[in-house]
């Protein structure tokens, strides 16, 4: 029963066929494409990111 999947472009670069082929895994979970920096990255990217993280949470 999964809900969400989010596929990070970091540190492998997930794409829209992967975004496809897990849909017919999870048909009922929504799957999004999320840029990765936003979750690996650490330093001067985290100011951005809270931001970030609150748009995707609106997209739900």
């Amino acid at each position: 029963n999964i809900d969400l999947v989010m596929l990070s472009s970091e540190p492998y670069p997930f794409k829209t066929a992967h975004k496809k082929d897990l849909k017919t895994c999870y048909p009922n979970a929504k799957i999004m494409l999320v840029d990765g920096e936003m979750f690996s990255w650490y330093g001067s990217r985290l100011i951005k990111a809270f931001a970030y993280f609150k748009a995707l949470r609106l997209n739900l």
